[in-house]
């Protein structure tokens, strides 16, 4: 014992460094044990982290695939066929036969296919309806024209007033604004100004002109060597080759020119026979 206690006071700096190195080597080893430890789990984690990932976004995919394998069992489409169906309707162009190897959609292509068709052969049936009316029209205009006029046929009226002048070709008539007398190969009805004027007869417009002393006049040929002269007009509704029906409006009364201001607003009617004036009262009902 005695010898123990002699050595560590002579030693005892050394033992007790010895210890403090040992210590320090275990603390030490014991940490790098204790770190190495911490990266190895560290390690493991991130790597079934990223298994797991992996193993979710194949999961995902497949969940999809199937998802959409279900979806074309259940409703009995194809993806691809339905694209195509897409695609040729926004191109305009849609075949039964482009469906036949790809197969029907629950009869839908068919069906889209033969909608499509008897659009296509709608506006045809349209266009070759139109012809016919037109041929109708032509053919009743034709009628009216071939017909003429005739002494038995009977004008009507193109403005209802007073005739403020008479036909007179054998005599000569005063004609106040003008303060003379002269021959009237027409009549003077008078009516307001803007009242409607109604063809008298049918016919086809022959000239639409101005005059100095009538305005505006509407020719229109009668058939037959027969024509009527409508003067003192204005929003002349009609032109010339046009074929006019009895009553058609053709346009208004105007204000009288500067030759007839003091007869006032009136229709200046005339009917020719073979080019020569008759009048207009034997043919009005």
């Amino acid at each position: 014992m005695k010898n123990m206690m002699s050595f560590f006071r002579k030693n005892g700096f050394y033992v007790m460094a010895l210890v403090l190195i040992a210590g320090i080597l275990a603390i030490s080893g014991i940490a790098g044990y204790v770190s190495g430890q911490s990266e190895r789990n560290q390690a493991e984690n991130a790597a079934e982290f990223k298994d797991r990932a992996a193993g979710t976004a194949s999961n995902e995919a497949k969940s999809a695939e199937s998802e959409a394998a279900v979806a074309d069992e259940m409703t009995g489409y194809n993806a691809d066929l339905v694209q195509k169906i897409l695609s040729m309707i926004e191109n305009g162009t849609l075949a039964l036969e482009d469906f036949e190897e790809e197969g029907s959609m629950n009869g839908t292509a068919e069906a889209s296919a033969k909608d499509a068709a008897a659009a296509e052969n709608e506006p045809e049936e349209a266009a070759e309806d139109e012809p016919e009316a037109d041929t109708e029209e032509a053919e009743m205009a034709g009628n009216v024209l071939n017909a003429g006029y005739s002494s038995e046929n009977v004008m009507s009226w193109p403005v209802r007033g007073e005739v403020i002048m008479d036909y007179s070709m054998d005599k000569t008539i005063y004609y106040p604004t003008l303060q003379e007398y002269k021959c009237n190969p027409s009549i003077l009805i008078q009516s307001e100004e803007g009242t409607d004027v109604a063809a008298a007869f049918s016919g086809t417009v022959a000239d639409v002109y101005h005059d100095a002393q009538l305005g505006t006049v509407v020719e229109m040929s009668l058939g037959n060597g027969y024509e009527a002269y409508y003067g003192q007009l204005e929003n002349v509704d009609v032109a010339v080759g046009d074929t006019v029906r009895q009553g058609q409006i053709i346009g208004t009364v105007s204000t009288p020119t500067r030759f007839y201001s003091i007869e006032g607003s009136h229709l200046n009617f005339r009917v020719t026979r073979d080019g020569e004036p008759v009048d207009p009262l034997d043919y009005l009902d």
